[in-house]
């Protein structure tokens, strides 16, 4: 059930990350350009999660894995440093 809520999550983080990608374009507010830095990363941790629990031998699903797991590091690492620049 978890891996139900868990994509249901990610797909529902599209249009608020969309939404706040917006705003934050609009506006030009650094905290709304890092709340939708965090959606995205959570989105991508709760599609992650169900991908690897349902995986099993399938070298596919194990690349996907590894590339939503790239793409959260390198996501995490931009968003820990955006808090070191001036904005």
């Amino acid at each position: 059930m978890w891996v139900v809520w868990s994509f249901g999550y990610a797909l529902a983080a599209i249009p608020v990350f969309l939404g706040l990608g917006l705003v934050a374009q609009l506006s030009g507010s650094a905290r709304v350009k890092r709340a939708m830095e965090i959606v995205v990363l959570s989105a991508v941790a709760a599609l992650a999660a169900p991908l690897a629990a349902t995986a099993g031998a399938s070298p596919l699903r194990w690349a996907l894995v590894g590339l939503l797991a790239v793409t959260f590091v390198v996501g995490a690492v931009l968003h820990v440093r955006s808090y070191s620049r001036f904005s």
